[in-house]
């Protein structure tokens, strides 16, 4: 099964739908590069899908807040199924 993705922007994030969840992953840049997963909260889905949350204004949020994000981080992070990440 293949996932189905919602907004990319390459060597930067891509978000997508993996089974009922919305997942944001990110490229975070810093003396060492890393991918960062994000599990989206239902409100950050309805905020997203009604224009009202961008998702490059996300992207920026957990750049800036990631230990805010934490709780909702996956462990590695994830790509999207059917993607050649």
């Amino acid at each position: 099964m293949t996932s189905k993705v919602i907004a990319e922007k390459p060597w930067s994030y891509v978000l997508f739908e993996d089974g009922n969840d919305w997942v944001l992953t990110l490229l975070i840049g810093g003396v060492v590069e890393i991918d960062v997963s994000i599990r989206l909260a239902s409100e950050e889905v309805q905020a997203i899908r009604s224009k009202q949350l961008h998702v490059e204004d996300l992207v920026t949020k957990v750049k800036q807040q990631r230990a805010a994000f934490a709780q909702r981080e996956i462990n590695p992070p994830i790509w999207p199924r059917g993607s050649a990440h």
